[in-house]
């Protein structure tokens, strides 16, 4: 019996529809299911939001792509990292869109494209002040000139930049904006249409509007872990089965290095979940979890597979097998967050394979 994690479909949707609200009506959504749809199941994720009338997926690997091609996804899939020379076979027989940074890896996709008489579709990756990929405002011309001239089995699709401080810093990312801007439009002056014209990500879909252009690349708030915004709802809830109640008969050391002491008449039980499924290690002695709706705190280091908790104050009789819920609002996953010195992000993405994912 293994951990239960949730997928809330109503409360994916929910979101979905909260995004939908602040778009233009011409404004499309890629949706962001990279990271396996960041904890919560990409093949999954990725059929249920099809069904909610989602046609475009965002992906990081190409890997990732195939993967969901093998699972009969149709849809439109982007890849939106720098793919590699051993990435080429797999992007031409998967029908993948691919963003593109180095033109010459280009030049050999375009290559192998050619050879068999395919037509390959590329997103230009623009670096507006991430520094991480991209053409920049000193390359980007000349550079989409040799793509439209010299790579005649490349389609350019789309055109994006990504924004590196929409949450915390609106001077630098007005900043970005602005030269991303400057940049389309140009091309466009120079007769460059493009289909896809995308640079907010989800804190920049809630406060940039005015740059929505043709897409958004909506991520965290599919899933519903930005703090402060109550129209979204956190589409995960953790359930994890009691093996073990321990009643302490004398002063005990608990877990590893013994950095809680349990003493005579407490109750302790442990429960199946460690930082191999995602507990941070760092929730240790902090971070409580709810038995039968009563906080039950974690005592002693979490292990790789389990951890303990103090059942002391919980009157309803327990058996092996209860379930204790580790997580089910927005609201913990934050406090977890801020516990293990990180972001939500992180900590839904490393929900691990061990996990019992059911949709529901």
């Amino acid at each position: 019996m293994f951990s239960k994690l949730y997928i809330h479909k109503d409360n994916l949707q929910n979101n979905l529809n909260y995004v939908r609200s602040l778009l233009s009506k011409s404004t499309k959504i890629i949706a962001m299911v990279k990271a396996n749809a960041y904890g919560c199941g990409m093949v999954e994720v990725t059929k249920i939001l099809e069904n909610m009338g989602v046609s475009d997926f965002g992906v990081a690997y190409v890997e990732e792509g195939v993967t969901l091609r093998k699972a009969s996804i149709n849809s439109n899939i982007i890849v939106t990292s720098q793919f590699l020379e051993s990435d080429i076979n797999d992007i031409i027989k998967y029908d993948l869109s691919v963003c593109v940074s180095d033109l010459q890896l280009l030049k050999l996709l375009n290559q192998k494209a050619f050879e068999q008489n395919k037509y390959i579709r590329i997103h230009i990756k623009v670096d507006t002040g991430m520094s991480r990929l991209g053409f920049d405002k000193t390359n980007i011309f000349e550079s989409i000139s040799i793509m439209k001239n010299d790579f005649k089995n490349v389609i350019i699709d789309g055109i994006f930049t990504h924004l590196s401080s929409a949450d915390s810093d609106d001077k630098y990312t007005l900043k970005q904006l602005e030269l991303f801007d400057d940049i389309v439009n140009k091309l466009k002056s120079l007769n460059y249409n493009f289909k896809y014209i995308h640079a907010l990500n989800s804190y920049g879909i809630l406060k940039y509007s005015k740059y929505q252009y043709t897409h958004v690349r909506p991520g965290i708030i599919l899933y519903g872990y930005i703090p402060n915004i109550k129209e979204i709802k956190g589409v995960l809830s953790l359930e994890s089965p009691i093996i073990r109640i321990n009643n302490i008969s004398e002063e005990s050391k608990i877990s590893y290095n013994g950095t809680y002491i349990a003493k005579p008449n407490d109750k302790l039980a442990t429960i199946k979940i460690g930082y191999a499924d995602g507990l941070p290690r760092a929730c240790s002695n902090k971070y409580s979890v709810k038995v039968n709706n009563t906080p039950c705190k974690i005592v002693g280091n979490i292990c790789m597979d389990m951890c303990m908790i103090d059942i002391t104050n919980i009157k309803q009789d327990l058996k092996l097998g209860d379930f204790v819920t580790i997580f089910n609002n927005k609201d913990d996953i934050e406090q977890i967050s801020q516990l293990s010195n990180t972001i939500s992000y992180e900590i839904i993405s490393k929900l691990g394979n061990r996990l019992d994912r059911i949709y529901i």
